[in-house]
């Protein structure tokens, strides 16, 4: 069988080029690789709808590394704060308002959730893992991402008053992930209580009661998607494998799994908070498509 004639990667299309730089990550579409490329991937890098997820979780290890590189340089935190400040405008610059989700570093701090909100009011997601902070702050954060959807933040911040704030500041909250050690029916009620639409709800690696799971499943009517994967445990009873029977996915840490999530026909099981986006797999479809070159008339 002959092999299809080679394509230069300068001519793969726009929109596809687009696609990837998505996937690239914002340390490498500021600074790696592809500042590097031809001028249609550097066009690529450029455009708006590249920047619309901004992963900096990261950053921190690669600004490290290079701090390390070069002898004398302080250790300090405090430029490493200030440059994700500087890192985060560029990517507001960038994205030309269009930043739909923002996946902070472990050292990113209330300062810049604010500034955030300040620079990206239509976000739709971030992802924050600081455990310290202060509840009004980050209400005041809150009251300014009306067009949030989802959050990632650390346990210290599961109070019903402070998500009682989400949910009536952002209408289309549906989406929570949570970092907890240990989630009891309490935790259980403060979750259900004050955001009573989810759709999807996060809790990897934490230990959890049986009574805090039964707890979403009968208080959460909405919930699509619950994930409590990442330990063993013996909460998963016939109870609760039968309320979970109505989900799309339901994930725990066992060799059986309840319920699929589909993003495409080829069933990659990648969840996306933007639906416009391509799931990885449809995407390495286009470009193998691409590579095959134009259909020949038979």
């Amino acid at each position: 069988m002959a092999m299809p004639p080679s394509r230069p990667w300068a001519e793969l299309q726009h929109d596809l080029l687009v696609a990837i730089m998505t996937r690239v990550g914002a340390p490498d579409l500021l600074s790696g690789g592809a500042s590097r490329a031809c001028s249609s991937w550097r066009f690529a890098a450029r455009d708006p709808l590249a920047w619309r997820r901004v992963d900096l979780r990261d950053w921190v290890a690669l600004t490290s590394g290079r701090r390390a590189a070069r002898p004398g340089h302080s250790s300090s935190s405090v430029p490493v704060h200030a440059a994700l400040f500087r890192i985060l405008e560029v990517a507001a610059k960038s994205a030309e308002g269009r930043i739909e989700a923002v996946l902070l570093p472990e050292f990113a701090d209330e300062d810049h959730l604010l500034f955030l909100a300040d620079r990206c009011p239509n976000l739709h997601y971030f992802s924050l893992p600081s455990t310290c902070m202060t509840y009004d702050q980050f209400c005041k954060a809150i009251g300014g991402l009306h067009s949030l959807k989802g959050m990632a933040v650390d346990e210290t911040l599961i109070n019903y008053d402070v998500l009682l704030h989400v949910h009536q500041c952002c209408p289309d909250f549906v989406e929570l992930k949570v970092s907890a050690l240990y989630v009891d029916e309490e935790m259980a009620s403060v979750i259900c209580n004050s955001l009573p639409h989810l759709k999807k709800l996060e809790i990897p690696s934490a230990d959890m009661s049986s009574a805090a799971i039964i707890k979403f499943h009968d208080c959460l009517e909405e919930l699509e998607h619950l994930d409590i994967s990442g330990y063993e445990t013996s909460a998963i009873s016939s109870l609760v494998l039968e309320k979970a029977s109505r989900l799309k996915v339901f994930l725990w840490n066992s060799k059986f799994e309840l319920g699929e999530f589909m993003d495409c026909s080829n069933d990659c099981r990648e969840h996306n908070i933007n639906p416009q986006e391509p799931c990885k797999c449809m995407m390495e479809h286009k470009v193998m498509d691409w590579l095959a070159g134009p259909a020949q008339a038979s």
